[in-house]
């Protein structure tokens, strides 16, 4: 065996064993056959495991805490990152502890003297990096203004990310989140936190590298990242939405000039191959996680599509002999593969007819979540639910049938265990 020069770690947000097989099918179906003999592209890897995903304190996790166990091998409580079981959600003076400090792979790669790099399709605060460089006891202390009197005196991730270690020695962040940096442009977005200390961190990032005399460029659209020439790069920081990045469903139709995942990838991957000791570099589909939160399936089969496309394509770019490749998620949905369908029924359709109730149900259905949907009749005493044949159930924004009732983006996480693929 070889030592592993390079790592690279490809995060599936919320991308369970369900989810996999899912997508899979939708892959296969997408290009016109039956789908379910088809593969992802990690599931031609010649080694998998499985991992238990639970926190500290809940036997199902999040993804603050989940990304703290497989970034700095420490599992810890619900919603805190990169600080050790000591500290409690939200206790700040804790966290402020530099005993209960995690360190991460990135930063032993760094001490390594290895190049690191994060790519997310999420805002580059939010969990799952945020976990590779950042100490919080509450994972929504993203920027200045949402710690308030339980975390004053804490500084926030987007600080972390700009002013601490190993933030600022990342050689390249790809992802969305220009708003928790105090870098907005156009309307201000609603799901994300803003600064109210009027710093402008990516300005600082940008003025601190020049300073020390590194090449460094901050941009904001997929044009300027498809012109980078990395031969004059140290340094790139790039930040393509002030909240998220868009849906892979929704870019069509918005104003959004993000780069795909895969583009965002490869592109990491050839501005840290200029290292000869090697880098470590973390790749997230963050957005599968979002629109399975909010029981929609076909955005988040969308999602997992793209991140496979992200794989195949840094596969091409990389030698395996001295890259490990990993593939795997942080942690699975409530959604099940249901019914008896036939071969190569459309994974988005309806499985069969119930026998209790006579209505159609479709192949994927979650435990709970925003699509519950009932009606009552006979003054309330008789209840059934919609009839699934009259919905569009193709469409982006359809929500599948739930049993329990969430609001939106509510679906909870399953607590299975999750699959892993190295190569």
């Amino acid at each position: 065996w070889n030592v592993a020069k390079n790592v690279i770690l490809f995060l599936g947000d919320g991308m369970g064993i369900t989810a996999s097989t899912a997508a899979r099918i939708y892959k296969g179906q997408k290009k016109g056959m039956h789908g379910e003999e088809g593969y992802l592209e990690w599931e031609r890897f010649p080694n998998c495991a499985l991992i238990k995903t639970y926190n500290v304190d809940r036997q199902v996790p999040d993804s603050a805490a989940t990304a703290t166990a497989f970034l700095c091998g420490v599992k810890v409580n619900y919603e805190t990152i990169g600080v050790d079981p000591l500290v409690s959600f939200g206790d700040c003076e804790a966290s402020k502890n530099p005993q209960s400090h995690l360190t991460s792979i990135l930063q032993w790669a760094q001490e390594a003297n290895k190049s690191t790099g994060l790519v997310t399709s999420t805002r580059i605060t939010h969990a799952t990096p945020a976990a590779s460089y950042s100490h919080v006891a509450n994972r929504r202390w993203e920027c200045d203004s949402q710690p308030g009197e339980e975390g004053h005196g804490c500084p926030d991730i987007a600080q972390q990310l700009v002013t601490h270690s190993p933030g600022k020695n990342i050689k390249v962040v790809l992802g969305g989140g220009r708003q928790a940096l105090g870098a907005t442009l156009g309307i201000p977005d609603e799901s994300s936190c803003q600064r109210t200390d009027n710093r402008d961190l990516t300005r600082e990032w940008l003025d601190a590298k020049l300073a020390a005399g590194h090449r460094a460029r901050y941009i904001t659209s997929a044009n300027e990242l498809r012109s980078i020439n990395h031969d004059h790069v140290d340094y790139l920081m790039g930040l393509f939405a002030d909240g998220h990045i868009p849906y892979v469903s929704d870019q069509a139709a918005s104003s959004s000039n993000s780069p795909s995942l895969a583009e965002m990838a490869t592109a990491a991957v050839k501005q840290l191959s200029k290292d000869d000791n090697g880098f470590f570099l973390m790749v997230e589909g963050g957005r599968i996680d979002h629109a399975y939160h909010n029981n929609q399936p076909q955005k988040a089969l969308e999602e997992t599509l793209a991140f496979d496309s992200a794989v195949a394509s840094v596969l091409k770019d990389i030698d395996l002999d001295e890259t490990l490749v990993i593939v795997t998620a942080d942690h699975s949905h409530v959604l099940t593969i249901n019914g008896y369908p036939k071969r190569g029924n459309d994974i988005l359709g309806l499985a069969d007819v119930s026998d209790v109730d006579g209505l159609p149900f479709t192949t994927l259905m979650f435990t709970n979540g925003p699509g519950f949907n009932i009606t009552t009749t006979d003054g309330g005493h008789n209840v059934t639910r919609g009839d699934p044949s009259e919905y569009p159930l193709s469409n982006p924004e359809h929500k599948s049938q739930t049993a329990v009732p969430m609001k939106a983006f509510k679906e909870t996480h399953g607590g299975e265990d999750v699959a892993l693929y190295a190569a």
